[in-house]
């Protein structure tokens, strides 16, 4: 019988195609729900509905106070993550990439939005650029951060988490009237492109596994997100546009609901396409 030696290969998306998909689906955003006519409206009447609906009750203040508090909040989780991995690890180079990475996210979306992208007035009521959302790529990437660090035994649990967290935020984000849909949906796809990249010098450099078990599940729940996210692009160009003023009640239910599933959309199509550099996961293949 000859002998085989094995040799690991990507399983997932690689490195280059990750990235690239993220600035596509950046792109999108921005051309759709910025520059379209009919896209921004559809953002700004998600954004609208959560405005007027969300003062009314009395979860305003601690959510706007959560919000407020985002920036220590992110920091403290980050930096006691990164403390324990490099204490436990004794290896600072994961943590720096994924501390430049992090900066890179924070630094690109300010230039993007102040100094790059711009947003048409339609009359629509909306005031200058918004896009991407600071709060949320800040909260996507700090995120990120712990998920590329994490060795792999970890990971399992700590994308669920870093989710959740990164989502919620989102969300929040939306229903107190800081930022439009398509804002946020920017600030995870930015964060995500960023950890992309510091996975893939990492890797290279620095594996922390030959071999993760091979899972389907991440890929059917990428392909439901992408037509969840199609169908909302598709739903907010076909629906009524009436005027911005004037949008009737059950139109307006409409549309506040295509922005959370919007969040959440963008949420998982970022965490799942940074899942499949960061955890591979690698099959191991005989020559």
């Amino acid at each position: 019988m000859p002998r085989h030696s094995a040799t690991t290969r990507p399983h997932h998306l690689r490195w280059w195609l990750a990235a690239l998909l993220l600035v596509i689906f950046f792109c999108v955003e921005y051309f759709f729900f910025v520059l379209l006519r009919s896209g921004q409206w559809a953002d700004q009447a998600g954004f609208m509905a959560w405005s007027q609906w969300w003062p009314r009750t009395e979860l305003l203040d601690p959510v706007r106070q959560f919000l407020d508090l985002l920036p220590v909040i992110c920091g403290v989780i980050a930096a006691i993550f990164l403390l324990y991995r490099v204490i436990r690890d004794r290896h600072f180079l994961r943590a720096v990439v994924a501390i430049l990475a992090c900066a890179a996210a924070l630094a690109s979306t300010q230039l993007l939005k102040h100094g790059v992208l711009i947003r048409p007035d339609f009359n629509f009521g909306t005031t200058g650029n918004s896009f991407p959302s600071g709060h949320t790529t800040a909260a996507a990437a700090a995120m990120g951060l712990m998920y590329v660090i994490s060795p792999p035994k970890l990971r399992p649990v700590v994308q669920p988490i870093a989710w959740l967290f990164a989502t919620i935020t989102g969300v929040a984000t939306l229903v107190c009237g800081w930022h439009r849909p398509s804002d946020i949906a920017a600030g995870f796809l930015v964060a995500a492109f960023w950890m992309v990249l510091a996975s893939a010098i990492l890797q290279r450099i620095q594996p922390l596994s030959q071999e993760t078990p091979k899972t389907s599940w991440s890929r059917s729940l990428g392909v439901t997100n992408l037509i969840v996210w199609a169908v909302i692009i598709g739903l907010s160009f076909f629906l009524p546009h009436p005027h911005i003023q004037k949008i009737p009640d059950t139109l307006q239910l409409v549309y506040a609901g295509l922005g959370i599933l919007h969040v959440v959309a963008a949420s998982l199509i970022s965490s799942l396409v940074l899942r499949s550099v960061v955890i591979g996961p690698t099959r191991t293949f005989a020559n």
